[in-house]
This record gives C-alpha cells, sequence and structure tokens, in this order.
C-alpha cells in the first residue's frame, strides 16, 4: 500500500486539520507543532487534499510503498539508464575472451593450438562460444593434431579460456613407458622445468623434498582423472654441498706443453751431452732407448725421447691460488655428481694449516639435474577416486 507523509504549513493548524476530518479524509500520525503539523494519509486521500483550494503550504517528507519507487524512477531515470547500461556493459563483457591461454612448455605446440583455435572460432575480444560448440572445436583439433596432440582440453575460467595439451610420443620406446611421474632425487630448490609429457605441479623457486612429485602423469579436469600418461621432463634445482679437501702446503705441478724431440746423447756419470740438438728444453720427460754402454766404466749412448714441460709451483697457503683450491673442489664434485652440474655460488667456510698439509672446507651452491621417476599406482589411484566419490 503507498502513502505519504506531509508537512502542512501555515496559521491555525487545527482549522486545517478539521477540516479533513469534515472531509472524510483519513490521517494518522498527527505531530502538531506552532504553525505545522505532520501527518500520514494514504495515495487516494493524498490526491484529495491535493485538489483542496487551500493558503496551506503542503510538503511531501516521505514517500512510502508503490509510490517511492515510482518516484524513484521518475527523478532518477538518467542515473538509472546509466546503471542498467554499465550491468548491460558487464555483463556482455563477461561473455567475451579476453585471454587464451595454452598450457605447454613447448613454444611450438602452444602457436599450433592457438592458431587451431582461432581458425575454429575460439578468438580473443570476441564473445565465448557454447559448451556444445566448444566441445565439438575440441573433438576437431584432436582430429586434425592427431599426429602430434595426445589429449586436449579446453577449461573456461572466468573471461580466460585454459588449454591443456598432452603432445603425442612418437618414440616406440617411449609409448611402452608405463603411467609415472617425474619426481625429485634430490632435495632443493627449483631452478628450471622443461616437460615434455604430462602436467607440471611444482613451480620455479619452490622448495621441494627428495620423491615430491614435480610434473604429474595423472591429468585432471575439475579434480576429475581423464587420463594417466608416462610424465617426461627435465627439472633442475639448486643444492647445496660441502666439500672438504687435504692439500700439501706446496705442491708442483707439472704440464706437457705439446713440444717433442729426439736426441742422440752421450752420457757420461750424470752429464748428458747432446749430439744432435744445440740446446735442450729447461723441463722435459726423457725417455731412454740406450744404444751402447761400457760394462765397466759409467759411458753409454742412448736415443732419448724429450717431451718439454713447464713445471708449476702452487702454495695452496697462498691467497692468490684460490682459484686452483675451487677448481680441485669442483672436480671432485663433478667426480661425484657428474659433469652436468653448474656451480651458482662457492666460498670457503673453514681453513687449517700445519706445517705440511693444508685442510679447507669450501660450500658449494650449484645448479642439478634432480630428474627421477616414479610408476602411479593405478589402483591406489582408483581406489582414492571410489572414496571421494563416496563421501
Amino acid at each position: 500500500m503507498s502513502s505519504y507523509i506531509l508537512k502542512i504549513c501555515g496559521k491555525n493548524i487545527d482549522y486545517f486539520i478539521n477540516k479533513l476530518i469534515y472531509l472524510n479524509i483519513e490521517f494518522k500520525g498527527k505531530q502538531s507543532f506552532y504553525n505545522y503539523c505532520i501527518i500520514e494519509v494514504s495515495e487516494e486521500d493524498y490526491l484529495k487534499i491535493l485538489k483542496l483550494k487551500t493558503s496551506y503550504e503542503i510538503i511531501i517528507l516521505k514517500r512510502k510503498g508503490l509510490v517511492y519507487f515510482l518516484h524513484i524512477l521518475k527523478t532518477k531515470k538518467i542515473f538509472l539508464g546509466c546503471c542498467f547500461l554499465i550491468l548491460l556493459f558487464l555483463t556482455f563483457l563477461t561473455h567475451m575472451t579476453f585471454k587464451i591461454e595454452v598450457i605447454h612448455t613447448d613454444a611450438e605446440i602452444r602457436e599450433l593450438i592457438l592458431d587451431d583455435l582461432n581458425e575454429l572460432g575460439i578468438k580473443k575480444y570476441h564473445l565465448k562460444v557454447n559448451y556444445a560448440t566448444k566441445e565439438k572445436i575440441k573433438e576437431q583439433i584432436l582430429a586434425k593434431e592427431n599426429k602430434k596432440i595426445e589429449w586436449l582440453e579446453i577449461e573456461e575460467v572466468g573471461t580466460t579460456y585454459q588449454v591443456k595439451v598432452i603432445t603425442r610420443v612418437e618414440n616406440e620406446e617411449s609409448e611402452e613407458l608405463k603411467p609415472r611421474n617425474v619426481v625429485a632425487k634430490k632435495s632443493g630448490l627449483i631452478t628450471d622445468i622443461r616437460a615434455t609429457t604430462g602436467e607440471v605441479v611444482a613451480k620455479k623457486n619452490q622448495y621441494v623434498e627428495k620423491g615430491d612429485v614435480l610434473i604429474t602423469g595423472i591429468i585432471k579436469n575439475k579434480e576429475e582423472v581423464k587420463a594417466l600418461v608416462a610424465a617426461t621432463g627435465e627439472v633442475y634445482a639448486e643444492i647445496w654441498y660441502k666439500v672438504t679437501l687435504d692439500l700439501p702446503s706446496r705442491y708442483e705441478e707439472e704440464v706437457k706443453t705439446g713440444n717433442s724431440k729426439r736426441v742422440l746423447e752421450f752420457i757420461f756419470m750424470s752429464h748428458n751431452i747432446p749430439l744432435n740438438s744445440l740446446h735442450n728444453y729447461e723441463h722435459s720427460k726423457d725417455t731412454k732407448q740406450v744404444l751402447w754402454y761400457h760394462p765397466l766404466l759409467p759411458l753409454q749412448l742412448s736415443y732419448t725421447k724429450k717431451e718439454e714441460i713447464n713445471i708449476t709451483n702452487i702454495d695452496y697457503n697462498n691467497s692468490d691460488n684460490l682459484d686452483e683450491i675451487y677448481n680441485l673442489a669442483i672436480e671432485k664434485l663433478k667426480t661425484d655428481l657428474g659433469n652436468d652440474i653448474e656451480v651458482l655460488d662457492q666460498k670457503v667456510l673453514k681453513k687449517s694449516v700445519n706445517s705440511a698439509n693444508i685442510n679447507i672446507e669450501l660450500f658449494f651452491k650449484v645448479k642439478e639435474n634432480i630428474t627421477d621417476y616414479a610408476l602411479i599406482d593405478e589402483e591406489k589411484l582408483k581406489n582414492e577416486e571410489n572414496q571421494d566419490k563416496s563421501e
């Protein structure tokens, strides 16, 4: 029911009220003041009051019921019209596609899928397609790219289409692999993930423990398992090692230069006299072939192969030779871990020296391949799915 709260202003307010009573105009909630009063009347009685010829000022303080909403529509029609247009525009925007995201590590595959989607009607800044059309487009792409794509799912997330892809593995050995996950061989901080097959579940700069799943072969869509594949890829992580070296205080290193020659030498006691060469190497590694020797005197004639060497004396106690110590420690790491590592940082933790030896403890931050594989327990996975459904 509609009603008005009115303020009646003028002299002798009681006269006006009596007149309303005389005309059978009902009112309620009367509040009287010196030169005005406040009353509430129905919409019908308000129209009767407007027809009265009177000098009293009639002011509407408040509207109730339907007349309130009609008044709002009448007085705020421009504002309400703008709100309606904005709401209509926002609704239109929610049916637009602003982003298409193909989730795959191979840029060529991403580009291929984006081109197919664009050709079949899923485009940026265009209206979304309905569910039936989306499923039809998915089947068309799978049929067209059947030599490259094993599985594909198009999911609508807000104004974004997320496309998950699993590529077909043509390698016969890979096809025989059972469903599996790529897991961490060691604990470390992930620096790089290169997935070929499967869905990446770990993130860059995430710390993982040994055995954690990094690339899963369980392909899901909205928590429902759609496929099981043999996940493949490589994952690199930052790992920390300590290396301890026991070194002599001084070390003499011989390095061959690659130069060599053969010399005919006359040897008397400890003196070597070359017969066919004007000068000797300063340092050389000699392989002698004795041609003649005297059975009683220290005399002999030999044909000698001389390989030139450079001798380097290294003082490991000298801070200038720290790079040599690092190189020895890195070689030790590579012996234990393999050559597929990259040293990111290194420093000396502890160093103790005595008269003959140096004991050094070093810290290394290494980028290492931590890829390992774990088979998926299909029976356990099915039991977990059944349990979730029952709950």
